[in-house]
């Protein structure tokens, strides 16, 4: 058996970590950093400015993201980083945020436009800039992965743009940036999270390490979205969001499985924020899947103690599905694509197609999938 498995160099967690980011930088040899930020007024970005204008570190401050990164956004940021000669990317932020500096610190590197990575099969040549990941939000795990999801308006979907380089040298996990999220946002990116953990589980290319950091996510997440939720100023709920949410991070390099092959591109197709259409997608794809990997799904009933070591089959698996319903029911999490946009607007024919042409997790789902299977999830959350 052989398994390729990588993280980042470097990870740091604990309170007030960011303040680290120049001695990171120092030791880099690092002097002029884009600073790709979602909110200028943010507490962290400021405490941020602050630690590198007291250590010498120059920077830009690039904060176009307002939403999920497309091309423009991008090509953009790239093209100001290298007018003005910055030597590292420091991203703080929403997954949207990170996917795309480190998309950013790429292109720095090696040239070229997103699309031509994206769609025209452009590889990458050179090391990337240094890039730094401080998640502001326990979900997307970007900080852990060498993917970043690009909407490409041309095409009209999301289309993943990855390589091993990509990855974060240094994620910095500090609660301290968390505190303040509103509500409805720790729910969505907890249950992104959650289906990350989940579905890399179960993930045909599933192996002994992977399983490993999604059990433990799951352990971490499943104890404290409700927590985070209801306590916004719980700093070890907080702390222990974002450690769950950068394992499944970890986790998600073996791929993720039905509920994000349907509910990425239909997120973008319809704006539905990521985390909510894992959360809609979440429970009825596991259902679809059962019969292809109701041992898996027992595993994990079991780890988190929801069912006995002598319990197994069905009955285990109506345990765990009526758990996950019940945390997302606590964090009001959505649960129909309905929710948001009315039934008579969805065009089900275009959404599939949609969904088969733009995804590549296709490959890693347990049940092999077809465009039947696609119509019957999306018709199941209407």
């Amino acid at each position: 058996m052989m398994i390729d498995f990588f993280t980042n160099r470097e990870v740091q967690i604990g309170r007030n970590t960011v303040c680290n980011i120049p001695s990171i930088l120092h030791w880099y040899g690092k002097r002029n950093v884009l600073l790709a930020v979602y909110d200028t007024e943010a507490e962290t970005v400021k405490k941020v400015e602050t630690c590198m204008k007291e250590n010498g570190i120059s920077f830009i401050i690039y904060d176009a993201v307002k939403k999920e990164p497309d091309l423009d956004i991008i090509d953009q940021g790239a093209a100001l980083c290298v007018e003005k000669g910055c030597d590292a990317v420091v991203a703080i932020g929403g997954g949207s945020v990170i996917d795309t500096s480190k998309m950013i610190s790429m292109l720095a590197a090696n040239g070229g436009k997103t699309e031509e990575y994206q769609i025209n099969g452009r590889k990458v040549e050179k090391i990337p800039l240094l890039f730094i990941a401080v998640p502001t939000t326990a979900g997307t795990g970007a900080e852990a992965t060498r993917v970043s999801v690009v909407f490409n308006p041309h095409k009209g979907y999301k289309k993943s743009v990855y390589d091993d380089s990509m990855i974060a040298t240094v994620a910095i996990l500090d609660p301290m940036t968390t505190v303040g999220l509103p509500p409805h946002v720790t729910a969505a990116t907890g249950m992104d999270a959650i289906t990350h953990a989940i579905e890399s589980y179960t993930s045909l290319n599933a192996n002994v390490v992977s399983r490993m950091y999604s059990l433990k996510a799951l352990d971490l997440l499943t104890h404290n979205i409700v927590k985070a939720y209801q306590e916004p100023d719980n700093l070890d709920a907080r702390e222990n969001m974002l450690l769950g949410s950068y394992f499944a991070g970890v986790a998600i390099a073996v791929g993720t499985c039905l509920a994000h092959i349907v509910g990425q591109p239909l997120g973008a197709v319809y704006g539905i924020p990521h985390g909510d259409a894992c959360s809609i997608f979440l429970v009825p794809s596991m259902r679809l899947n059962k019969d292809y990997c109701l041992e898996q799904y027992v595993e994990i009933a079991k780890s988190l103690e929801i069912a006995g070591e002598e319990e197994s089959g069905e009955a285990v698996f109506e345990k765990l599905t009526d758990y996950i319903e019940d945390l997302a029911k606590q964090v009001h999490a959505p649960t129909k694509i309905t929710q948001y946009v009315e039934r008579d607007k969805i065009d089900i024919d275009y959404a599939v197609e949609n969904i088969a042409t733009s995804m590549a997790h296709i490959k890693h789902n347990p049940r092999p999938v077809s465009r039947e299977l696609f119509r019957e999830l999306i018709l199941s959350v209407m």
